[in-house]
């Protein structure tokens, strides 16, 4: 019977010698490592810190962050599992961290650099990927050892890691754009689908037009629903230009409430000439507005929107409204508060209409 047992022992000895302590501690690492990322991405879509709202105003290949990381996560947990039935698995969860780890690293320059200021979860999302990577790695190459392969199958292994990483960091570079890059920058409210624009253009320390702004801001609900509505700063006294980036931000991403947000900007206007992003976040605050930073390329493409509307109807003067119609190609053009009512703001919109 002992010789009947060794020779199935022997029949059935595993080819590859079983994991050491070391890979098994990589092995749980890993696994670790993907539910905390799951778990920081679905507190990441709760956007409990203001720096993690700010992250939330990106978005990856039209992904929210959060819910991407969840699903990315979550595929990565049910992938590592199955590599106890399926073998060659293990080696897509390598290859899939390491992809994440490229992202990663466009995502923390975003904060530096984008955001100016670092996101305490999203920096532990990272930390967690780079952790999983560290930890898959010592465990691949382990196997590989075990295996008895040899140095050209590890440097494959390891030039197939860093490709990933490249890979990962291409598509976030491609894939990952603010809402207002995601929306190409529209700058318009009201009637979307109307062929009639109507721009509001006028300069923050203009004495007219601080005397027309109530004017706007009672009809600016009616006009909305006749037309589609923009506000175009002119700077005649060149501190507007110091709000324009407060202003096109408002535009872009903060449509609903962007008329009392303009207020306040006016109202702050009264006060200074050089507003801080502080003292507009102050300004703003009351309405639940948490204040972002445009990227340059952002402010300028508005810059240039606005540039193209005074000098394109060859406006010389603020306050102006310029009424146009795309489709009969028509422009009606008011200027200085006297002309500018509700009612001759309606009758224009009618008369490039016609």
């Amino acid at each position: 019977m002992k010789t009947a047992n060794s020779n199935i022992n022997q029949h059935f000895k595993p080819l590859i010698p079983s994991p050491p302590f070391g890979e098994l501690v990589a092995c749980y690492g890993v696994c670790i490592a993907l539910f905390a990322g799951v778990i920081l991405s679905i507190v990441s879509v709760l956007k409990i810190c203001s720096a993690c709202s700010d992250m939330g105003d990106f978005s990856i290949f039209g992904l929210n962050f959060g819910w991407f990381g969840i699903s990315y996560f979550s595929l990565l947990l049910g992938l590592k599992i199955a590599t106890h039935r399926f073998f060659r698995v293990d080696w897509l969860v390598l290859f899939l961290l390491a992809a994440a780890a490229g992202a990663e690293t466009r995502f923390i320059w975003l904060q530096k650099y984008d955001i100016g200021h670092w996101c305490p979860i999203c920096l532990g999302i990272a930390g967690v990927v780079f952790s999983g990577v560290l930890f898959k790695s010592y465990e691949s190459w382990g196997l590989l050892t075990r295996k008895g392969a040899g140095m050209k199958v590890c440097a494959k292994l390891f030039l197939s890691v860093i490709i990933m990483v490249a890979i990962g960091l291409g598509g976030a570079i491609l894939g990952v754009k603010r809402e207002s890059q995601a929306a190409e920058l529209d700058p318009f409210l009201g009637k979307q689908k109307s062929a009639t624009i109507v721009y509001f253009v006028s300069d923050w320390f203009c004495p007219s037009c601080r005397k027309v702004e109530p004017v706007v801001e009672k009809m600016f609900p009616d006009i909305a629903r006749l037309a589609k509505v923009t506000f175009v700063d002119f700077p005649i006294h060149r501190e507007t230009s110091n709000f324009t980036p407060y202003n096109l931000q408002f535009l872009y991403l903060e449509k609903d409430k962007y008329i009392p947000l303009r207020k306040a900007l006016g109202d702050l206007a009264l006060k200074t000439k050089n507003p801080s992003p502080d003292q507009v976040q102050a300004a703003v605050a009351p309405f639940g507005v948490k204040l972002h930073q445009l990227d340059m390329a952002d402010i300028l493409y508005g810059t240039q929107a606005n540039l193209s509307v005074y000098r394109g109807f060859n406006l010389n003067s603020t306050p102006s409204v310029v009424v146009t119609n795309t489709r009969t190609k028509k422009t009606k053009i008011l200027v200085g508060d006297k002309q500018i009512t509700e009612q001759a703001v309606k009758s224009a919109i009618q008369e490039v209409e016609k």
